[in-house]
């Protein structure tokens, strides 16, 4: 019975060896085809916490590179949108300048209304481009309703909502992702301060406001201007709040009309009976522009009303370029914020490739000789284990 135990033990044991063997020899034969060397927790507990946490922040990056680049997309389609814009309004400038040219015949009038209206109509286009996504760029946070549309007046009106859309590019970082088109194109500073002109001239008259500027916020009362000639020929001014007169004065085109917190600065030839209103505006609308200058067009060459107002809308094209190039530039900054962010993710992720290597990857020449080592340890066991099934006590009688 006592050899029997003996015998059984012995084979038992080479068996477990022998299992234990092609056991860790096939480890590393998985370790050498895929090059890694740990493949379970098990290989390396420690390391193997690092790994997952690495692969969790490569997969979190990754989403917030796909984030950059719909971002990028978006933002690369407003500054587009916006440029075509500024091209269509300098034209439109360009294009009312002409049309105050006195030499101009009607018909070069009637042609040049129909540029300008060519142009409001790609312009209202453009305000409601959409990207690749088909949501409008414009709309603020309501990307699938139509930004712009014209009423049965002609006027244009904005649908969407005042505030941004954002993308989630880095832990606690976002980049706005939309512009609302109220603030590209419908609240434009006034280039003329804090009023808009509106003009009742003699004809002759080359009157153009420069600048009209209160210092009192708060004041939203309607000037108007009277201009006239004293019996010695000089130029007086009478200026009127809300119909009442509250100031007389000989005109100094130095200094122009200043009152307790207006000031007035005009240019150009004033003639005896020129009119000036004065309505309180800070923004400004460029359709509202296209429109009326679309208006005055039908006007006679001769008017000077009509053409000192023409000067207003060249001026508020003017304005709206300028406003455009200032939206643009901070597209651009968004863009460039973008492409740095993406930088920081790429250089980040680079490190972290690295690191996990150092954990992951597997030392090939120490995997080799491991491998030669257990294969010849595998062999000896297997020839141990021939011999121990060869034990018989019938070979011995």
């Amino acid at each position: 019975m006592i050899s029997r135990i003996a015998s059984f033990h012995n084979y038992q044991s080479v068996s477990n060896d022998l299992m234990r063997q092609k056991i860790e020899l096939q480890d590393i034969q998985e370790q050498l085809a895929t090059g890694k060397r740990v493949l379970t927790s098990g290989d390396d507990p420690v390391a193997s916490i690092y790994i997952q946490n690495f692969h969790q922040q490569d997969k979190q990056l990754d989403q917030y590179i796909d984030s950059i680049t719909l971002a990028r997309n978006r933002q690369t389609r407003v500054e587009i949108a916006i440029d075509y814009s500024e091209q269509l309004i300098d034209s439109s400038k360009r294009k009312t300048m002409e049309m105050i040219n006195g030499s101009l015949s009607e018909n070069d009038r009637s042609a040049h209304r129909q540029d300008l209206k060519g142009l409001y109509n790609n312009l209202v286009n453009l305000a409601n481009e959409k990207d690749e996504s088909g949501n409008f760029l414009f709309s603020g946070t309501q990307s699938s309703k139509q930004p712009f549309f014209r009423d049965g007046s002609g006027n244009v009106l904005y649908a969407g909502d005042s505030y941004h859309r954002t993308a989630q590019i880095a832990p606690d970082v976002e980049v706005q992702t939309s512009i609302p088109g109220s603030s590209v194109y419908m609240e434009i500073k006034n280039p003329f301060g804090d009023y808009q002109p509106e003009y009742e001239l003699k004809n002759g008259s080359l009157l153009l406001l420069v600048s009209a500027r209160n210092a009192n916020k708060a004041d939203n009362s309607a000037y108007a201007i009277n201009f006239g000639v004293d019996v010695n020929g000089q130029i007086k001014y009478e200026l009127t709040q809300n119909g009442t007169v509250v100031n007389t004065e000989h005109y100094d085109p130095k200094i122009g009309v200043q009152w307790e917190t207006i000031s007035l600065i005009f240019k150009g030839e004033i003639l005896d009976g020129d009119t000036m209103l004065l309505k309180r505006q800070d923004t400004f609308n460029v359709f509202d522009a296209f429109k009326r200058g679309m208006e005055l067009s039908h006007e006679s060459i001769f008017d000077a009303s009509s053409t000192a107002e023409l000067h207003q809308v060249t001026e508020q094209f003017s304005a709206a370029f300028k406003h455009l190039n200032q939206v643009r530039s901070v597209v651009g900054t968004r863009l460039n914020r973008l492409d740095l962010q993406e930088n920081m993710h790429l250089d980040f992720k680079l490190v972290l490739n690295r690191s996990l290597g150092t954990m992951e990857d597997l030392d090939y020449s120490t995997a080799i000789i491991d491998m030669n080592e257990k294969l010849l340890a595998l062999q000896a066991l297997q020839k141990a284990f021939t011999k121990t099934k060869e034990l018989n006590l019938f070979n011995y009688l």
